[in-house]
Order: structure tokens, then C-alpha cells, then sequence
């Protein structure tokens, strides 16, 4: 008797399967910032998730895009932060919407004299190019060179032609896309909320590559280890125990504002 094997889209195979490729899209990143000191940065990823761990006091950031929420975390005092991207949106109308009413009062109490002077300085001032209006260019310079084992090709980030960045960026990281991705959404998200137009991450979208090591005006981030490995979502929840903060307007007591 011939015995036929057959492969069937199975329930069981299906989901051994995704597991796997599921498994295959986290990563966990070490670096070092250096400029007036050295600072030891971790970060941990998985699709819509970022949580990044930072210099001896270990802050700690958390990006939940799929809740569109982002919480700073202080493991010395057991606390936390959390805003959504709508709460940030608001406070920065808020913000705006202060700033409208204090310059309204002030030129309610100048002479006529001088705050027609003040307003005609004003009109001035928003007929300028804004900074949402800067341009962006990533020049490839055809340069490589190796980093921590990484193969990098070397970009110039300018900003409306000064130069801003120098970016060395490696092929050789599998399944950066995914991360990829999800960080532009997260700036793009960013750019709106601020009113910048999207162009926050203009220059990141053009890099060709993982950025391995990064030098934006001294201060340089080189990556040291990159694994490719399943984060547990455990490592993106906010630890039990922390006692959340509340979320001061800028210019509310004890906020640290104007």
C-alpha cells in the first residue's frame, strides 16, 4: 500500500508558523551616546512597540503605538508618566492657544503707536519660510567602512543645504523593515501633532539601511549589539507597583513651565 503524504494548510502548521515569523520580528538594541559623556542606551522592539532604556539612572520610554500612548518611567521613585497622542495634541493647541491670548493682551495695553508697529512686526514674522517648510536632502557619499562588524555606507544629512547629520547605515540587519515602518508612523504621527508637516522624519525615510552609528553636531550614537529575538509584551507594560503621575498643562503649578 502507497502512502500519500499530504500538507494541508492546518490549523496547528498555521499557527507554528506565524509564531515563528512573529518570533522573528523583535529585536533588542545596545548602543552608546557620546558627546560631553558616555551614556549606555538599550532599546527593545517589537511591531508597535518601543521601549528604550537609557544612561545610569535607567529612564525608561515606552512607545505603545497600537494604543497611541507613550509612557517615561522613574524606577527610583516607582512612577510613571503616560500621554496619548491625543492629550499631547491637545496640550500643544493648548499651548498655542496661550501664547495667542498673551500676545493679545499685550498688544490690548500698548499705544496705538506701537502696537500697530508690533503688529505689523508680526505679519512680518509669519510671511517667513517656517521650519515646516525646511528642505531635507540625504546625500550618499559612496564611502563604507565596517562598524562593530556591520558593513555601513556613509549619508549626509542636510537641512536646507546645511549640513545636519552624518549617518552610516548597514544592509546587513534582516527584518529591519517592519521597524522601519513603525518608526516613520511614529514620526509622521509626531510631525502632525506639532504642525511640522510630516517633515520630522524626511531624512529618515531616505536612509538606506540600519543606522549604525549616527553624529548630529558632536554628539554620536554607535550601535554595539543587535539581536534579533522575541520580546516578551511584559517588557512594554508599565511594572506593577508604579504609581502614575498626572500630566500638567506647560504653565500649570509645579510643571516646570512658563
Amino acid at each position: 500500500m502507497k502512502r500519500h503524504i499530504v500538507l494541508g494548510c492546518s490549523p496547528v502548521l498555521l499557527s507554528l508558523l506565524f509564531a515563528s515569523l512573529v518570533c522573528a520580528q523583535g529585536f533588542y538594541i545596545e548602543s552608546t551616546r557620546s558627546g560631553s559623556s558616555d551614556v549606555e542606551e538599550k532599546m527593545y522592539y517589537m511591531p508597535k512597540m518601543f521601549k528604550s532604556v537609557s544612561g545610569d539612572r535607567q529612564e525608561i520610554s515606552i512607545l505603545r503605538f497600537d494604543r497611541e500612548t507613550i509612557y517615561h518611567l522613574n524606577p527610583e521613585k516607582k512612577t510613571y508618566a503616560a500621554m496619548t497622542f491625543a492629550e499631547m495634541k491637545a496640550m500643544v493647541d493648548n499651548g498655542r492657544s496661550r501664547a495667542d491670548d498673551m500676545m493679545a493682551k499685550r498688544l490690548a495695553s500698548l499705544p496705538p503707536d506701537q502696537r500697530e508697529k508690533m503688529q505689523e512686526r508680526m505679519a512680518a514674522m509669519k510671511n517667513r519660510p517656517s521650519s515646516s517648510g525646511a528642505t531635507h536632502e540625504v546625500v550618499s557619499t559612496g564611502e563604507h567602512k565596517t562598524i562593530n562588524g556591520y558593513a555601513c555606507d556613509k549619508y549626509i544629512v542636510k537641512i536646507n543645504g546645511k549640513e545636519s547629520q552624518t549617518v552610516w547605515a548597514s544592509k546587513q540587519v534582516p527584518g529591519y523593515e517592519p521597524m522601519k515602518r513603525d518608526m516613520e508612523g511614529f514620526l509622521d504621527r509626531m510631525s502632525g501633532i506639532v504642525g511640522r508637516k510630516g517633515d520630522l522624519g524626511a531624512w529618515f525615510k531616505q536612509i538606506d539601511g540600519f543606522p549604525i552609528e549616527t553624529d548630529s553636531h558632536g554628539s554620536v550614537r554607535t550601535v554595539a549589539k543587535i539581536d534579533h529575538r522575541s520580546i516578551p509584551a511584559s517588557e512594554f507594560e508599565v511594572p506593577a507597583g508604579y504609581t502614575k503621575e498626572k500630566n500638567r498643562m506647560p504653565g500649570d503649578p509645579g510643571s516646570g513651565g512658563e
